[in-house]
This record gives C-alpha cells, sequence and structure tokens, in this order.
C-alpha cells in the first residue's frame, strides 16, 4: 500500500512542467522513506487496511499541503474544476496551488483557471498567460532557492481576485508580491468583453493616438493629490532617482469600478516611490468617453 502510495506523489512531482530543485525534491524522499510500514507479523489488533492506508495518505499529504506543492496530482485539479466559486457567469477556481516554505523562504501561489460559458477562447488565452505568468514566478523562485539555499531570503505570494463579473464585463486581477531585501508588488489585469466573447487589452479598448490627451488626465489627477496631500509623491517631472512618468500603453493595467470609472492601476515602483504603494487614478466617464472605441466594448 505505502509503496503505491509513494509513487504516486513521487509521478506527481516529476510531472510538473516546473523545475524543482534537488533539495527539495530530497526532502520529499526522506519524508516518504519516513513512512511506517506495515508489518507482516500479527497483532492483537490490527487496523483495517483501509485505515492503514488513510493513515499513510494522510501523513504524506499533510507534508505535500504544508511543506512542498500541494494540489499536483490531475485528479484533484480536475475534481476542483466542478467547484465554481465566484458567480454564475464566468467561473473562476483554483486549478493549483504550489506552496513551500522553511526557514528562510515561503511560496505560496494559487493559480487561477476561468471558465466563460459564452466564449471559451477568451479564458483560454487568459488561462495561458496566467499560466505562463506563475510557472515563471514559481520558477525564478526555485533558481534563486537553489543558488542562496541557507544563506538569503526570499518569499513569493501570488493570489486573485474577481474585480467584476456581470453579464457584460469580466475583470479578473492577478498579485505578484515578492519579498527579499525590500518588497515588490505588481499586478495583471484580464478583461473579456462578455457582449462580443473577446479578451480585451487597454490597447483594444483606446487607439494609441489618444494616449497623450489620457496621459494629462491622468498627470492632472496626481498633481490635485498631491496638492491635497503632502505626503503623496509621483515621478511626474522626474526624480533624483532618475524615474520618471511610465506613459500609457497598449497593455496598461486597468479596470472599470461599479460607477463606471476608467481606473489606472501602476505597479510600485511605476510613477511613484515605495510609500506611495500600487496607486489608482480615476477618469471619470465624462473625461474618457470620447476616446473610448465603442466597437470593441459593451455600451
Amino acid at each position: 500500500m505505502k509503496q503505491s502510495f509513494d509513487q504516486e506523489i513521487r509521478d506527481a512531482l516529476q510531472q510538473e512542467p516546473i523545475s524543482v530543485p534537488a533539495s527539495v525534491h530530497e526532502r520529499t524522499e526522506q519524508i516518504l522513506d519516513a513512512l511506517p510500514e506495515k508489518e507482516s507479523k500479527p497483532k492483537l489488533f490490527v487496523l483495517p487496511r483501509a485505515v492503514v492506508r488513510a493513515t499513510q495518505a494522510a501523513a504524506c499529504i499533510l507534508f505535500v499541503l504544508l511543506v512542498l506543492l500541494p494540489n499536483v496530482s490531475v485528479a484533484y485539479a480536475k475534481a476542483v474544476e466542478n467547484i465554481p466559486v465566484i458567480g454564475s457567469l464566468v467561473e473562476i477556481f483554483t486549478i493549483r496551488n504550489y506552496f513551500y516554505s522553511d526557514d528562510r523562504h515561503e511560496l505560496d501561489v494559487q493559480v487561477p483557471q476561468v471558465s466563460d460559458p459564452g466564449n471559451q477562447n477568451a479564458s483560454d488565452l487568459i488561462n495561458k498567460n496566467v499560466n505562463q505568468l506563475t510557472a515563471a514566478v514559481i520558477q525564478q523562485f526555485y533558481d534563486e532557492l537553489e543558488i542562496t539555499h541557507d544563506k538569503g531570503y526570499g518569499s513569493i505570494y501570488i493570489d486573485y481576485e474577481t474585480v467584476t463579473n456581470t453579464d457584460k464585463w469580466f475583470t479578473l486581477k492577478l498579485t505578484v508580491t515578492e519579498l527579499a531585501a525590500s518588497s515588490n508588488t505588481y499586478f495583471r489585469f484580464y478583461h473579456i468583453d462578455r457582449t462580443t466573447g473577446t479578451y480585451v487589452t487597454f490597447g483594444d479598448l483606446f487607439d494609441e493616438a489618444d494616449y497623450p490627451a489620457l496621459e494629462q488626465l491622468i498627470i492632472k489627477q496626481m498633481r490635485r493629490e498631491m496638492d491635497e496631500n503632502e505626503d503623496a509623491v509621483y515621478w511626474i517631472d522626474g526624480a533624483e532617482a532618475g524615474e520618471s512618468f511610465t506613459a500609457l500603453s497598449g497593455t496598461q493595467n486597468f479596470y472599470f469600478d461599479d460607477a463606471g470609472n476608467l481606473v489606472i492601476v501602476y505597479n510600485k515602483y511605476e510613477v511613484g516611490p515605495g510609500s506611495m504603494g500600487c496607486p489608482k487614478i480615476e477618469i471619470s466617464p465624462q473625461d474618457f468617453q470620447a476616446y473610448l472605441d465603442h466597437s470593441n466594448t459593451a455600451d
């Protein structure tokens, strides 16, 4: 019983597309080998076979859940797919979770999967992008773990949330937080225009020729905030550190809030010092409506 279950875990780890350091695999092997073997000698009280297997499985699963890589089995992922947790319009669920922890490092990554019953093509694009991003971040963590091991410190967390989920619009936000000598946070927003069933970016909604006008609206909001709050700092005119205001691009992070405002979201250190966190700049509908490409979005 123990041998077959151990092999299932080992096979699952080998099927992972992410390269896990040998030291992590070694720890897994040690835990697996330490599981109690079923003795052949008769005992006065013998646990049923099902209980023995469940005990062995629980011990190994506990290690995988709390220390290494939970939810690596395909069967588990398939089961989770049938549990939508947010809304009935576009389903989103955790398809896989990665967790690692030692005295100096921690990894906690939730990988979402999106399913739009109206048009799966848009969902597939989001899922592909999310998988590529999370895999790259996780691989970076393990590569650095292999190098630093017991010398450095570092943690990475990836989480997600649904910003909007209506019959017209769906927006998913992915948050990546990196902690080392300093901290860094950045976002990725993914959008589906559900009236057209298409995956939409900032560049699809606004023409590049209108970016300068939109940038001026953003700068205006930043200056107003700095005038009203002496602690607010934006690198509009450049800074001693050599940073400067970041112009808009077709991949700009954004979303539409409940009031219909266009919210431009910047990553940490992108347009201001770390004390500003991840700034959000709101542009009212009356200000951005004239620049919106109505052919590519819902009314």
